[in-house]
């Protein structure tokens, strides 16, 4: 579905034009348009909002899956001072915790687990969780694939990655910028200062017992979420297809 004009029998007779804001309302930072994209984008990496939302993303369920740090708990850990960006979770204690308003040490307790289990996420998930604009969990998936570790990846230019299949300047342009960020470069380092998963485990697809094969999941399974059938299948060889072809 998309936009193709307004309904103006709908327009109440006091509108007035649409003016997008200069200014982003959050941080004061001009906003800006890619050529050829709708959206309008603050460009301060550091800016509270993005910064409680790339958290909120980082934790969420297709990418680390750390469960109970939504919304509420993104901005109550940013607003306290715990942590300044994603990496942050992992250096996370008890004791910090507890000192936030509402948080009781069972509650602590679980979410220091959720964060703990986390470390393992496949690298196409890590990839995906860093939030890199433009690659949503396909690419990172071919991302991952390809170059199997994060400082492999990071290491890339712009020539290198329009060289995959998939991949195309926008993307590669992208990538590219972001692994030269110093703020992303002190992010990864703290990922791996903290003991995560920073390549693809090296596993002989011709041994395992789904290898050749490819499943499509739908539906709502009883014991486990459809992403974390997925990575099974993924762990054992097999391939987790969106839709169905000939193939599946």
């Amino acid at each position: 579905p998309k936009i193709i004009g307004p309904v103006d029998r709908e327009r109440p007779g006091r509108s007035e034009p649409f003016e997008m804001p200069g200014e982003c309302p959050v941080c004061g930072s001009r906003v800006y348009k890619e050529e050829g994209m709708v959206m309008y984008r603050c460009p301060n990496s550091a800016c509270p909002s993005q910064v409680e939302q790339r958290v909120e993303h980082f934790a969420s369920r297709n990418a680390m899956d750390i469960e109970g740090v939504g919304e509420k708990m993104s901005a109550a850990l940013i607003r306290n001072g715990l942590i300044q960006d994603a990496a942050d979770l992992y250096f996370l204690t008890k004791e910090k915790l507890l000192g936030m308003e509402r948080m009781a040490e069972k509650s602590a307790s679980n979410l220091l687990i959720a964060i703990q289990e986390s470390k393992n996420r496949s690298l196409s998930r890590l990839i995906f969780a860093l939030g890199i604009f433009h690659v949503g969990e396909e690419f990172a998936q071919v991302l991952a694939g390809h170059y199997r570790s994060l400082d492999s990846l990071s290491e890339v230019i712009e020539e290198e990655l329009m060289s995959i299949p998939s991949i195309g300047p926008k993307i590669a342009r992208s990538v590219f910028a972001f692994f030269r960020d110093e703020r992303n470069k002190e992010i990864i380092r703290k990922l791996k200062a903290a003991g995560v998963q920073v390549e693809e485990k090296a596993a002989r697809e011709e041994v395992l017992p789904l290898s050749g094969k490819e499943f499509v999941i739908t539906g709502k399974l009883s014991s486990i979420s459809r992403q974390q059938a997925e990575d099974k299948v993924k762990k054992l060889g097999g391939k987790a297809g969106n839709s169905v072809t000939r193939k599946t």
